[in-house]
């Protein structure tokens, strides 16, 4: 009896990617740094977004994301870190506070690890892959982080990178302002970066591409 471990991963892959169902009115921290346009292509084209499970190097970078989380998970442990297995929250935002006309809606977060200090109080740690060793730390990354300091009042995060040539990390305490978050929903960019037409899988339809 043959074992088809690949056909195994992709079911595994697969059932993840479905937990995470979009919502109508519910922003993932992801969209906010990412071009606008991702969201509504994920809900009209899945199908698309389902393709990229197999890329090996997409592949990689969710075992090293796994590995890694678990051995922190761990170490901290052994240390006295409290840790919140499941780090998930979310935040209701008036848009109407800060952009004339808007409503309200859901902004969705979810870190890598949560874990609480003595000495340095709430500490989020998120974990990022990288294909090379350049311009680190990724401004989008930066992003992100900010907004996770702010949807779950940390006192600092980490970005720890892992690449071919270095494994390092980044400390970021600064928050991002709920109007500046406001405006990330209420006024979008597509793209918000020019590069981010080169890895993204709706490229293929989007009449906003931008070829580099």
């Amino acid at each position: 009896m043959s074992l088809d471990l690949i056909g195994i991963l992709y079911k595994y892959f697969k059932e993840e990617r479905e937990k995470h169902v979009r919502e109508p009115g519910v922003y993932w921290v992801t969209d906010l740094v990412s071009c606008s346009q991702k969201e509504k292509f994920s809900r009209i084209y899945p199908e698309l977004e389902l393709a990229q499970l197999f890329k090996p190097i997409l592949i990689q970078g969710v075992l090293v994301h796994v590995g890694l989380e678990t051995i922190l998970k761990e170490i901290l442990k052994d240390l006295g870190a409290e840790i919140e297995v499941e780090p998930e929250t979310t935040l209701k935002l008036d848009l109407g506070k800060f952009i004339p006309g808007a409503g309200e809606v859901v902004i969705k977060g979810r870190v890598d690890l949560v874990v609480k200090l003595p000495s340095k109080g709430r500490v989020g740690i998120e974990i990022k892959t990288a294909r090379a060793d350049l311009s680190l730390p990724h401004e989008h990354h930066v992003d992100q982080v900010k907004i996770y300091n702010t949807l779950f009042n940390l006192d600092q995060s980490y970005l720890i990178y892992v690449t071919p040539d270095r494994v390092t990390q980044y400390g970021i305490e600064e928050r991002m302002s709920l109007a500046d978050i406001a405006e990330r929903v209420a006024k979008p960019r597509i793209p918000r970066y020019s590069w981010e037409c080169q890895y993204c899988p709706f490229s293929v339809l989007c009449p906003n591409k931008v070829v580099r």
